[in-house]
């Protein structure tokens, strides 16, 4: 018996350094991967019932029976799995996915052998060459290598992955209504779930089922024809992000199977573009929703794709790197009420007016895409802009706009009734309450801001305040109230002024005055710079004193495109500049630190 433990313990530790050592790149070690087989399997099991009492003659013979019929039937699915992967098959391996672009041999190594382009480019390690050779070319450069057939996990049907997530647990310990938490005293803390039962029972029970996540589950595709029909029939929501689905064929055949779907969600697959998409669109005639964020399409892609859904309502393709886009040709997203491109670097508000003919479209999120302004070419100060006549809700969060005249630009826009604007340099430029009164102002028709409802009495003290401030303006830019002798100037930066005189009448001068002289008592003139950056000229800023380093220190941020957690400010005096104060508490403001006029300010992170 100790001669054939052994002789266990030898195969076990072969088969760990076996498929362990089977690295990328043909010869770089990955770290030690535990066997996977199935003959290992068995072996294990066997090794370990060297803890019970010594197996009996007709135990052993059973086992070494079990090894060879699992060792068969291994040989025969590595080659049957590796003759079904074919190019642009997706595979999980290691917790990364990648996309299969080489299947076949490399000379002098043993073995049948994937070259794989990672989804993440850091897992990569080439190209696609090898010693001279080119076996495949990654769209990014250096997102290749390639790793043995046995490291790869191709993935499971989306019929499978619905019954392992929702099918009902065998396991007769396990109390549906129990739930235990483990503690640090090492005891075990049981909470009752009220009706847990209840919702385990309608999981197992598939037809009931109408949203479905199965988001990670390395599903590959739709199963045996109308399988997935017959287990969810009823299902409306279904998510499958983050999977191994390879193309829009593979997509179609899971949907034209679920007639009730309205919301499908396919973030971070990698799907080639189907040819022929106008014969499928019957298939998606129910779906009013789609996600599609992190799949690496640009605009233009969307567009090919974008026949297959003629009835689509609302479509998010955030995070997938797109810099320009295209007017859609008449009926694509003809019916298209929400559409998001956060975290797109689009840059120029031109790429967003391109979008201005759809003409249902309501709600555009642009959070987080780099935008530097605002402009409707197409109509004047005062005039209505013919784009996005049915836009309502408008999110343009953590952008680059230093202009007040950016925001004045969006009177223009017909129906604009939310805005979320928070997080922009010209909005940091200002005390909060001041930045609110000033949008609301120049905004008219705007009834919810950074989703706070601006109520009546708020609009008109925003709307008189706003009369106020800027009365000298207009009155050295006019000198009265006829507006076609208003500057040019005047009119784009303040489009709603004569609309608000016509509905309020000009302030008071001496109130004016009055007004005038606390605001310019509150404003400190300083010299911004960063010694990290000494290409970049000094920066003069107006900050009310009651602006708070926290505030200064988002702006400075913006103004220097600054990707880092913390910045350090520094007073630097202008009689003396050998003396510096830093401005290290961010609750503080500016007035604390006795700032006076031409005092420079140094920003370093």
């Amino acid at each position: 018996m100790d001669k054939w433990l052994k002789a266990v313990d030898r195969h076990l530790e072969l088969n760990r350094n076996r498929f362990g050592s089977c690295g990328d790149d043909c010869g770089s070690q990955d770290e030690v991967q535990e066997p996977t087989d199935w003959p290992v399997r068995v072996l294990r099991l066997l090794r370990f019932s060297r803890r019970a009492p010594l197996m009996s003659l007709r135990e052993i013979t059973t086992g070494f029976i079990l090894l060879y019929i699992c060792l068969i039937f291994t040989l025969f699915f590595r080659v049957m799995g590796a003759s079904t992967v074919e190019i642009g098959c997706r595979i999980h391996c290691d917790g990364e996915y990648g996309t299969v672009l080489y299947v076949g041999p490399i000379p002098g190594i043993d073995g049948t052998w994937y070259g794989i382009e990672w989804d993440n480019p850091s897992r990569g390690k080439h190209s696609g060459s090898y010693k001279d050779v080119t076996y495949f070319t990654t769209r990014i450069p250096n997102a290749g290598s390639f790793i043995k057939i046995s490291k790869a996990d191709i993935g499971i049907s989306c019929p499978d992955s619905i019954r392992i997530k929702y099918g009902k647990t065998d396991d007769s310990t396990m109390t549906p209504n129990l739930i235990n938490l483990p503690q640090k005293s090492g005891q075990e803390r049981h909470i009752e779930m009220v009706g847990m039962k209840k919702i385990m029972g309608k999981q197992s029970n598939f037809s009931q089922l109408t949203d479905i996540v199965l988001n990670g589950m390395l599903v590959n595709g739709p199963g045996k024809e109308n399988e997935l029909r017959d287990l969810v029939p009823n299902v409306r929501d279904l998510d499958l992000s983050q999977n191994l689905l390879s193309s829009w064929g593979a997509v179609n055949n899971i949907v034209k199977q679920l007639p009730h779907i309205t919301t499908l969600i396919l973030s971070k697959n990698r799907l080639k573009i189907f040819e022929g998409a106008e014969t499928n669109q019957e298939i998606y005639k129910s779906l009013k929703m789609l996600v599609l964020n992190d799949i690496a399409y640009c605009w233009e892609e969307i567009l090919l794709c974008a026949v297959l859904w003629p009835f689509i309502e609302k479509l998010c393709v955030l995070d997938n790197g797109m810099t320009t886009l295209e007017t859609p040709s008449f009926p694509v997203f003809s019916k298209l009420k929400l559409l998001s491109l956060d975290n797109n670097p689009l840059k120029n508000w031109s790429e967003v007016n391109k979008l201005g003919s759809l003409a249902n479209l309501e709600e555009i999120h642009l959070d987080n895409t780099s935008l530097e302004s605002i402009e409707f070419p197409d109509a004047f100060p005062t005039e209505k802009t013919s784009l996005f006549p049915s836009l309502k809700v408008l999110y343009i969060k953590n952008n680059e706009f230093q202009r007040w005249q950016d925001i004045s630009e969006l009177s223009k826009l017909r129906n604009l009734r939310n805005l979320m604007a928070n997080n922009n340099p010209i909005v940091l430029s200002v005390n909060p309450e001041t930045a609110r009164q000033l949008i609301i102002a120049k905004i008219q028709g705007l009834e919810t801001l950074n989703r706070t409802q601006i109520e009546r009495s708020e609009r008109r003290g925003a709307e008189l305040d706003y009369l106020k401030r800027y009365r000298n303006q207009w009155a050295t830019s006019c000198g009265n109230s006829t507006q076609n002798k208003l500057s040019e100037a005047f009119m784009a930066e303040h489009p709603t002024y004569i609309i608000l005189l016509q509905k309020h009448g000009a302030a008071d001068e001496n109130e004016v005055k009055e007004q005038s002289t606390l605001i310019k008592d509150n404003l400190i003139c300083v010299k911004i710079f960063s010694p990290k950056m000494p290409e970049k000229p000094i920066l003069t800023k107006k900050l009310p004193a009651e602006m708070t380093v926290g505030k200064l220190k988002a702006l400075v941020k913006r103004i220097f495109k600054v990707a880092a957690q913390e910045v350090t400010l520094t007073r630097i005096f202008k009689e003396d500049e050998s003396q510096k104060t830093e401005m290290d508490n961010n609750l503080r403001q500016l007035s604390f630190y006795s700032i006076s006029d031409q005092d420079k300010i140094a920003v370093e992170w």
